[in-house]
């Protein structure tokens, strides 16, 4: 089980890598930039990149689009050098994250608000995160440099452990109760055989 360090997060904090922000039906994606052109490769189609500046400009970003061997390929060329973030939402439903890496940048995943991760039965993250924090009610998932990797992120309520528990005692009692009720019955019908033998 992932033990969790409870650290407030700057808004201001600096990370040079891409984060994915995930929410109960979509996945924002930002990702920094340094540079004139840039691709962005991703399954599942989207049509809303833009660029927020570092002084907090956001203007939707041109790309030509195509798609090879299941990838969604975005090609975006600024013609001079710039900084900042591409931004980007795509479509993410389930309690589940698997990122396949191709390249050296840092990775951080925020689960959605009173989620959490952990648990072997309930989701677990692989390979284990180099950070684990918690920052306004979101747990945050760092890794540095995971080239080549592929990060698989399982998730769940945090409250789910306590309802997994009281779940697996009310089955506890039930099987209790019944074997209580099998061991009766068959007392009575072993005191119902005396009886009939007594007779004959």
């Amino acid at each position: 089980m992932l033990a969790l360090v409870c650290l407030c997060l700057s808004q201001a904090e600096e990370f040079n890598g891409t984060t994915y922000k995930l929410s109960l039906s979509d996945m924002q994606v930002t990702q920094s930039i340094d540079g004139s052109s840039f691709n962005i490769t991703i399954h599942e189609k989207t049509d809303n990149i833009s660029l927020l500046t570092p002084d907090g400009k956001k203007t939707v970003v041109n790309s030509s689009y195509s798609f090879w061997r299941g990838d969604n390929i975005y090609r975006i060329d600024f013609g001079k050098r710039v900084t900042g973030d591409l931004v980007y939402t795509v479509p993410h439903l389930g309690q589940q994250l698997i990122l396949p890496l191709r390249d050296n940048r840092s990775v951080r995943v925020v689960l959605p608000p009173g989620y959490t991760t952990g648990d072997r039965i309930l989701g677990i993250a692989r390979p284990n995160p180099d950070q684990v924090t918690i920052d306004k009610n979101e747990t945050v998932l760092t890794w540095i440099n995971p080239q080549g990797q592929v990060i698989d992120v399982g998730y769940y309520k945090v409250n789910a452990p306590e309802a997994l528990k009281r779940i697996f005692a009310l089955l506890a009692i039930m099987a209790v109760i019944l074997l209580l009720e099998y061991y009766v019955s068959i007392r009575k019908l072993r005191a119902i055989s005396r009886e009939a033998e007594k007779e004959v």
